[in-house]
């Protein structure tokens, strides 16, 4: 695809995008979060959304 590798692609995707952290998620990253929401720690965590995604999706 665009005459790139996979690898030079995934290298080159976050800044394409204007991700803010410069790479991509780890899976590992997603699985924190879903530990700690599926944990005691968070009780009292209700009616959020969380964005795992490097900064891709723009917030104001």
């Amino acid at each position: 695809m665009f005459g790139l590798s996979q690898s030079q692609l995934l290298d080159a995707l976050p800044g394409m995008l204007g991700m803010a952290t410069g790479r991509l998620v780890e899976p590992a990253e997603v699985a924190a979060l879903v530990a700690y929401l599926a944990s005691p720690l968070a009780a009292s965590t209700t009616g959020t959304d969380h964005l795992v995604d490097a900064g891709a999706v723009k917030t104001a």
